[in-house]
């Protein structure tokens, strides 16, 4: 079904600087996810339902700056489905995601978890018909050889072996990253019927409503216990969701999936960063030189 005349272009051919720093920034804020998870003393469902619950005033204010300047801005027909997509699809993620952070390490959860770009390219290219270019391609085969990097000593044991229970965690990190693959590509596709800030309030909402669901289904702890517990999922909120999600969905406005989703490896690499400095999780040489794979991904996306 082919998109709206009003619709936003599905591949434009130059995306200005000041919007791929806008789509890096987004990602930086989503690095954190992972160490504000760590702080929060409540369920993995239950965080994700505080990261939408705190997130919400900020995208309905988000939204009606958006109705203010565009008075037929509105959703148009056939949004409502891959926004909803979206918001179930992102529910699975923070969730699976969430719960990886209890049975494996920030960095392992956080470069698994940006697998998805794998996903996004596959059904970006299935699903839009959106080939990719080899320098696309190049990119992808390099982000995920630098992410490779970045595990290979766990995985090798060089590090400290996996458990059962690590590599348990290490399959819901996997789970996650196809999931944000799925609300990737609903995003992208909502984008073409819908303003930013109305697909994030509404997806957020449903999002919301999945994981409150989940975590009383779970019998988690859904109050938190102590005020770095309340600060915690409050970051989560404001900074993870609000600022990283709603940056990088006005992004996919002017960005194709393929790459956008590239730029979705960046977060792995704050996560690593973020955790050594604050759980002293030192990287290894190898987890550098993944590091720099990644940058060189990243600028290679900045080219087209």
């Amino acid at each position: 079904m082919s998109a709206p005349s009003l619709s936003l272009p599905d591949r434009p051919a130059a995306p200005a600087l000041g919007m791929f720093l806008v789509l890096l920034l987004g990602a930086t804020c989503i690095g954190f996810s992972g160490i504000f998870v760590r702080f929060a003393d409540v369920g993995p469902a239950a965080a994700g339902f505080w990261r939408m619950a705190f997130a919400l005033p900020v995208l309905a204010a988000w939204m009606a700056l958006e109705n203010r300047r565009d008075s037929a801005g509105g959703v148009r027909p056939g949004a409502m489905l891959p926004i909803a997509l979206a918001g179930l699809a992102f529910g699975v993620d923070v969730v699976l995601y969430n719960a990886s952070l209890g049975f494996t390490s920030i960095a392992n959860a956080s470069l698994l978890g940006n697998l998805s770009p794998v996903g996004v390219i596959l059904g970006g290219w299935l699903l839009f018909r959106e080939k990719p270019t080899r320098r696309i391609l190049g990119a992808l085969l390099l982000a995920i050889g630098g992410a490779g990097l970045l595990v290979l000593p766990k995985l090798s044991g060089s590090a400290t072996p996996l458990s059962g229970a690590g590599l348990f965690g290490d399959g819901l990190a996997i789970g996650a990253a196809f999931s944000y693959a799925a609300y990737i590509l609903a995003v992208r596709r909502a984008r073409n019927r819908a303003a930013a800030g109305r697909i994030g309030l509404i997806s957020s909402a449903i999002c919301a409503v999945f994981c409150i669901v989940a975590a009383f289904g779970l019998s988690e702890t859904i109050l938190p216990q102590s005020l770095t517990g309340w600060l915690a999922v409050a970051a989560l909120g404001l900074v993870s969701h609000a600022m990283g999600q709603g940056l990088i969905t006005l992004a996919l406005g002017h960005y194709g999936a393929n790459a956008a989703s590239l730029v979705m490896v960046w977060p792995a690499l704050v996560s690593v960063l973020a955790a050594w400095a604050i759980f002293a999780e030192q990287p290894s040489p190898a987890q550098a030189f993944g590091g720099v794979a990644i940058l060189a991904a990243v600028l290679l996306v900045r080219k087209g």
